[in-house]
């Protein structure tokens, strides 16, 4: 009776702590197949025995009556399967199981004639067989090529994949960079406002990382581009670890076309791992740790050719990973998993903004951790039950200035230096951290069952509740008060402010603090693995998202659910998994958005602006020097502000803008989604070759746009200032589809493998949708919509993710010379280049006669503030593309045995052939698209002159021409001469691929 209540705790207590659940969040797998005589007939009451060096203990299936067994949620790992019926020949075959994924072990027994059993071994996929098309790269391999260890390293491997959304992000099968799913573990490890992963790993713990690009099933969802999910070691019934040191210099890259300065230090990053039993297949143990520390530098901007300062900074990273699986009864297992990691940076400084002394300079730390709770059981031969609570959280300490006092913490920012500041950081690190964190409830129940009529039905149901949060409060400096000088005097180190009639002061107070948003989607999903005899097989699946999401006011912005229906049928031809054809329809719902619906349309923690031009004294305009604290003394005395968070008494402001009035949302919003349709074929040739082909067609619809015309009516803020209403809205006239062609193999005999895959994609439409920034961007086509043309403001073409062919090829041979093992490990890399055009900003204005003071004009039909500027293609969009790239990486292996400890050495070289192929268009840096357009009646100083976009063509002058030469032309745009050009080549903002780069590993492991 004691037992079991023990029994009873331990399976109930996970089950209270994750009562909501999503299935991609268990990081599991399927072992299924079919067990038949010689003739091919069906054997029931088979015994099928799985186990796996990552597998407390062992899991059991029997045949059913069309022979058919699952062993469903296993974790990852390599298995042998041993099959053994009385009076056939027992047969014993391997096979690997990965995250999110079937592996089918199909066996004919023949009648007993020998004692011995029979081993069979089975080819390790890489490559998935079924309808849903993923990618595992396991540890072992990523460890002996030329590549990252990362999460990210595995997934640019993968086809259906491209490294061409903003900052070189991830966009796969055509999905925004934003709108994917990464995981560690079954937690979502993505920032709630880019979309991208945080490093919450450490590499020499990833066991293995799969990566779904199409044909996804009901058990994953919240995503419009792909899946993406590693799993770290566990331990096992031996003691096993591992030392790593990677060695990194920057002075051992090659130059780049523009010259640049690399830093000759070597620089390690530490890693180490431990695991086994504490107690032989019942409880097991994993630790790992990472640590790097960095230093480079920054530097002030030198303010007119004066001298600049070198800003020596410090990066120290440390990560830490513990991870405990208990198995107090046969079936039933727990594990708990922490990840913890934190960046530590000194003389940090915000990136966006030349700092001209070292006051701009602060510590900050970004802390960030992650912790799993998942069971795992076995309730009947036929009913599985898996449940996980998660939990992230994501900080900034100290990121800004710490002195909130009235002069020390109001921050100067130069005019005439590209707004360069001086005196007090940007930012107010001490005011209110902002945090990023999310939380995840999940369980997924697996139901077995089967007839001889309608085949054998693995059916998953589950429920799913997860949310992501974030309080932000967005204070622009300690006092929340700015100062703008006209310039700046350099003398003798000191600076001093230029204060004349063109200075003023801008005081951003926060009218509302934040309440803290939390976007949540409650999922219900039920899918059906069908196999119906050995050559059909089908998967009908549905998932049901309902999102509840308030933003940081408290105000909800999205109350909506879509149902995501999810369907494939496969064909085995010859019923022996040699030539399988399959086709598959799936509609996929992205996630709600924390910069449109969490913080895009409130006042909640956004400062709010109020101007003051200054008419006063005037500030080292001669030849008298005013220190910079006298004159924010007197000048605040003057505007009568005696202390923070003060307005000037008596004063009007000159202009003022409030947050959270003239941009709302007023109907809850629903998210973007996708189609997919996909067909494919795959197998294998021999025992060792395997491959698949998919053709992946996705269409994007329900677009978040802003919305601002002549319906929407007017707004007025609590000064009495009246806007033009704006709206977010879903929206389809944005575009944006997707075409691909993704194949990929993998091959396997002895000492070798290779591997790799092509992909072909079109990339077509009008909408990008996601910035530099990060996270989505409202199309602006609805917003102001008399004042351009769709053909020309946002003209349909290839867009700027658009990379036709992308090829990844990889091999790697292991031969023994003497004691020391060698291994010899290359990845040759091709991608074509992404599209760009020749596109500026132009003023319609003067042709649209809608502004509110155009005489007799309806006041109720009218704009307040019509758009100064919009875009307009000169070019289609895509009439230029960037350089094909080519690389070819390379690696050694070597070790040796010492005992039972295993040394081991690894030099690496990165782009061999040093190509200098310049990259990413819609990066920060990369090419240079700067055209010049005329805005006015007269010839600007390059001879431009506006033009009536609606009804004539522009004129182009050619790049470089003479100010009479465009004139003689009338001329209305003109190309930059650096046109298609680089605009950087330094380390750290590259416009070129990275260049040739020595990289050495060395550890020992056991």
């Amino acid at each position: 009776m004691k037992h079991k209540k023990i029994w009873l705790v331990l399976l109930v207590l996970p089950l209270l702590m994750a009562n909501h659940v999503w299935a991609q969040g268990i990081p599991t797998g399927t072992l299924e197949g079919r067990v038949s005589d010689d003739t091919g007939l069906g054997l029931p009451g088979v015994a099928v025995t799985a186990t796996a060096p990552t597998l407390q203990g062992s899991r059991n299936a029997v045949t059913n009556v069309n022979g058919d067994y699952t062993i469903p949620n296993v974790p990852p790992g390599d298995y042998t399967i041993t099959v053994a019926l009385s009076g056939f020949q027992t047969i014993t075959r391997t096979t690997r199981v990965s995250s999110g994924q079937s592996a089918a072990v199909n066996v004919k027994l023949a009648l007993a004639g020998v004692t011995a059993a029979a081993v069979v071994v089975a080819q390790s996929e890489a490559v998935s067989q079924n309808a849903q098309a993923a990618t595992t790269y396991s540890s072992e391999l990523m460890s002996k090529l030329p590549v990252a260890r990362t999460i990210l390293g595995s997934v640019i491997l993968t086809p259906g994949v491209n490294q061409n959304g903003p900052a070189g992000n991830v966009t796969i099968s055509g999905g925004q960079s934003f709108d994917n799913v990464f995981t560690v573990n079954g937690v979502n490890v993505q920032d709630n406002v880019r979309g991208t992963p945080t490093n919450l790993f450490i590499e020499d713990a990833i066991q293995e990382t799969t990566t779904l690009t199409s044909g996804v099933t009901a058990e994953f969802g919240r995503f419009t581009g792909g899946v993406i999910n590693a799993v770290t070691k566990r331990g096992g019934n031996t003691f096993s670890g591992s030392f790593r040191a990677t060695m990194n210099n920057d002075n051992n890259k090659a130059q780049t076309p523009i010259p640049t300065t690399y830093t000759d230090k070597w620089v390690p990053t530490y890693e180490a791992t431990l695991g086994g039993p504490l107690w032989k297949d019942r409880i097991w143990f994993f630790g790992a740790g990472r640590y790097n520390k960095q230093e480079t530098s920054g530097s002030t901007a030198s303010i007119n050719g004066g001298p600049t300062t070198s800003v020596p900074q410090t990066n120290l990273n440390e990560r830490v990973e513990g991870k405990l699986t208990i198995t107090p009864f046969q079936n039933h297992t727990l594990t708990g998993s922490y990840l913890w990691t934190t960046t530590e940076a000194s003389n940090y400084f915000f990136p966006n903004l030349p700092i001209l002394d070292l006051k701009q300079t602060y510590n900050r730390a970004t802390p960030s951790d992650l912790l799993a709770i998942n069971y795992n059981g076995v309730l009947t031969s036929n009913l599985f039950l898996e449940a996980q609570y998660s939990k992230k959280k994501f900080t900034f300490i100290n990121s800004g200035g710490t002195d909130t006092s009235l002069i020390g913490g109001t921050a100067l920012g130069v005019q005439d230096q590209g707004y360069g500041v001086m005196w007090s950081p940007v930012f107010c690190g001490v005011c209110s951290p902002e945090t990023r964190d999310n939380n995840d409830y999940l369980v997924k129940g697996t139901y077995f069952l089967s007839s001889p009529s309608l085949g054998s039905h693995n059916v998953a149901f589950g429920y799913q509740n997860f949310g992501q949060q974030r309080l932000s409060n967005n204070y622009q400096s300690g006092s929340s008060w700015w100062l703008y000088p006209t310039s700046v005097v350099q003398t003798g180190g000191n600076l001093y402010p230029v204060i004349d009639a063109n200075s003023y002061f801008v005081y951003f107070p926060i009218p509302k603090l934040s309440q803290g948003s939390d976007l949540r989607t409650t999922s219900v999903f039920v899918n059906d693995t069908w196999k119906l005899g050995n050559n059909l097989s089908f998967n009908v699946g549905v998932r049901w998202d309902k999102n509840n999401a308030t933003d940081s006011s408290g105000a909800t912005v999205a109350n909506d659910s879509q149902f995501s229906p999810r369907l494939s049928a496969s064909y085995d031809v010859s019923g022996d998994g040699k030539l399988r054809v399959s086709g598959s329809y799936a509609r996929y719902v992205g996630q709600i958005q924390e910069t449109i619906a969490g913080s895009g349309a409130t006042s909640n923690g956004a400062p709010a602006s109020y101007y003051y031009f200054w008419g006063g004294k005037e500030y080292n305009t001669g030849s008298t020097l005013t220190p910079t604290d006298q004159i924010l003394k007197e000048m605040f005395a003057a505007l009568g502000v005696t202390k923070t968070g003060m307005f000037p008494p008596g004063v009007t402001p000159d202009i003022v803008n409030l947050p959270g009035v003239n941009l709302q949302i007023i109907n809850p919003l629903s998210s973007p989604n996708s189609n997919e349709y996909s067909i494919g074929l795959g197998g294998t040739l021999g025992g060792n070759f395997v491959y698949r082909v998919d053709a992946v067609r996705r269409e994007f619809k329900d677009f978040y746009a802003t919305q601002r015309d002549r319906t929407t009516g007017f707004v007025s803020d609590d000064l009495g200032n009246k806007y033009n209403l704006g709206v977010f809205v879903n929206s389809n006239l944005p575009e944006r589809n997707y075409t691909g062609l993704n194949t990929s193999f993998a091959y396997r005999t002895g000492p070798l493998s290779v591997g790799g895959n092509w992909t072909w994609s079109h990339m077509l439409g009008n909408f990008v949708g996601e910035g530099a920034g990060g996270g989505p961007a409202a199309s602006g086509l609805l917003n102001y919509p008399e004042y351009f043309q769709q053909s020309w403001t946002a003209p349909r073409g290839d867009l700027s993710q658009d990379q036709r062919h992308r090829v990844r090829l990889y091999g790697n041979y292991d031969f023994k010379f003497g004691p020391i093992a060698v291994g010899a490990g290359v990845v040759q890399s091709f991608d074509t280049g992404t599209p760009y055009g020749a596109a500026g900003t132009i003023n319609s204005s003067p042709y649209v006669a809608l502004g509110c003071s155009t005489p007799g004009i309806d006041q109720t039909k009218c704009y307040i503030t019509p758009p100064v500027s919009v875009t307009y293609y000169f070019t289609s969009r895509d009439a230029y593309r960037t350089d094909n790239i080519y690389r070819t990486d390379l690696s050694l292996n070597f070790a040796a045995k010492i005992g039972p400890v295993e040394v081991f050495l690894q030099p690496q070289i990165t782009n061999v052939l040093n190509g200098h192929a310049v990259t990413f268009i819609n990066n920060p840096t990369g090419i240079n698209t700067s055209v010049f357009t005329g805005k006015g009646t007269a010839a600007d100083a390059r001879g431009l002159v506006r033009f009536n976009p609606f009804t004539a063509a522009p004129i182009e002058c050619p790049a470089g021409s003479t100010k009479a030469a465009c004139v003689a032309l009338g001329a209305n745009w003109e190309k930059s001469t650096a046109f298609g050009n680089p605009t950087s080549g330094s380390s750290t903002a590259p416009s070129f691929q990275a260049p040739r780069t020595y990289l050495v590993t060395l550890g020992a492991r056991f």
